[in-house]
């Protein structure tokens, strides 16, 4: 039986940490602007990503802060925020599933989807563009997506056009579209590799399907030269396996303030709405975890976090507001916040959890469910202030 030849898409975000931050701070748009590492705001460290302004002035990642200022003294250097950017992406990957379960992440900012089914009814381009199109409009999120027939071919193609690319290979362009790159453009082939290829002669990704050039290209990539060769000639992996890498990293919420809050009332108000955003986030998607971390960013950009490990995992909002207010209570410097941000990390799957309760924990555990429950019944019926918690004198 002949196999089916399969239509898959590679959603690959444009300058991803920079279009973060410019969803909550839209007045940097449209200037030079670079994400640094948290030295950034003391002219050290290096540059972690940089807007399309930026790298007009040859700002690049990897960068000290202290190269890319000598390029462009006017640059904008404002620290990370990955608990944010992961949250944006959960948002990001949470979109595409409206359109396929059939989704392999590959890191924060990037996906495959297996699109076969989908385009047996649609045409693979105009919901390219839609997704395109929603992704901007709705997310403020620029990508640029790939299409073909497997997972290496379709980042080859997204990668062909930044920013707001899409871009088709099929197996008959190979020759025009994919081999005239220089080998150094080839995905998987590092920094360090690229050079010994190219000194041997090895100039294009063309040049990996002579068959002159097997024993050198052999020499130089061992084991790996056949994967390579047969990606350059369309051959590669078309599995979109949605556990690879599936695992949510953590699973938080954030809010930036136009007006920036000044009293602990408030925080703690908006500890309580974020608290129960990401309980509801963790139940939707069957996930505990155990750690629980307070994000602040005063007016000066700066992002302080302090985190706690709990001796069980949890997705109960009680539990998470009431840590992340001690956290808070503990890490802010009393000044103005221009942010905040409640996340839970070393996800499991709940099922797991309950798999490796011994009879006694497991009795244990399903009491606290159900004493939470009973609280929970007290306050939507009297108020939250009917029940606070308590401790015990030792």
């Amino acid at each position: 039986m002949k196999k089916q030849v399969k239509i898959i898409f590679h959603i690959d975000m444009n300058a991803f940490f920079i279009a973060c931050e410019l969803i909550r701070h839209p007045e940097l748009k449209n200037i030079p602007l670079a994400i640094g590492s948290k030295a950034a705001i003391f002219n050290k460290g290096v540059i972690l990503s940089a807007s399309y302004e930026a790298r007009k002035f040859g700002i690049r990642s990897a960068m000290s802060v202290f190269e890319a200022k000598q390029l462009c003294p006017q640059l904008k250097i404002i620290p990370g925020d990955h608990e944010y950017y992961e949250e944006i992406s959960q948002k990001f990957i949470g979109f595409l599933r409206k359109y396929t379960d059939l989704i392999e992440v590959a890191s924060i900012d990037e996906a495959y989807l297996d699109m076969t089914e989908v385009c047996k009814t649609r045409h693979a381009i105009d919901v390219a563009k839609e997704i395109q199109d929603t992704l901007l409009n709705e997310y403020q999120l620029p990508c640029s997506i790939g299409i073909s027939i497997n997972k290496f071919l379709a980042k080859m193609a997204s990668d062909m056009k930044k920013p707001l690319g899409i871009t088709v290979i099929r197996k008959r362009e190979l020759p025009e579209k994919l081999w005239p790159l220089t080998i150094d453009k080839m995905f998987g082939i590092g920094s360090k590799t690229a050079p010994k290829l190219m000194n041997a002669g090895i100039k294009t990704i063309g040049d990996l399907v002579k068959d002159e050039n097997k024993p050198i290209i052999k020499s130089i990539l061992g084991n790996l030269s056949e994967y390579f060769i047969e990606a350059a000639l369309g051959n590669s992996d078309d599995t979109v396996d949605p556990k690879r890498n599936s695992e949510y990293k953590s699973i938080g919420n954030s809010s930036t303030y136009i007006h920036n809050l000044h009293t602990a009332e408030e925080a703690y108000a908006e500890l309580q709405r974020l608290a129960k955003l990401v309980a509801s986030r963790l139940t939707e998607h069957r996930y505990v975890g155990k750690t629980i971390t307070v994000s602040i960013k005063y007016p000066d950009l700066s992002v302080h976090s302090k985190s706690r490990t709990l001796t069980e995992f949890t997705n109960n909002f009680e539990i998470i507001y009431q840590e992340a207010c001690d956290l808070f209570d503990k890490l802010w410097k009393h000044e103005p916040i221009r942010l905040l941000g409640v996340s839970v990390k070393e996800l499991k799957e709940k099922q797991q959890i309950y798999e490796q309760l011994t009879l006694f924990n497991y009795q244990e555990y399903v009491e606290q469910e159900q004493l939470i429950r009973v609280v929970n019944t007290l306050k939507r019926k009297f108020g939250d202030k009917v029940i606070k918690k308590g401790m015990s004198e030792k």
